[in-house]
């Protein structure tokens, strides 16, 4: 069975800058799964940050399912 893990890169357009991609510590059964997940951690991470730092750096949050065999 394949399962799928969320990998995260948050990008400060105003300086042209991302940050390594971070992978997320669950796996997801399903890519429905992880996308849903990723749309709303991505969410989180921008309220986490707050109004101020997400205008002024410009920051966008992308984020891939990457597919994970299961041994």
């Amino acid at each position: 069975l394949m399962k799928f893990i969320l990998v995260f890169t948050i990008c400060a357009q105003m300086y042209q800058h991302c940050l390594p991609p971070t992978s997320h510590k669950e796996v997801y059964t399903t890519h429905y799964e992880c996308a849903t997940a990723g749309y709303e951690i991505a969410q989180e991470m921008l309220v986490q940050m707050g109004q101020n730092r997400v205008n002024n750096d410009q920051i966008v949050i992308a984020f891939a399912c990457e597919p994970k065999m299961d041994i």
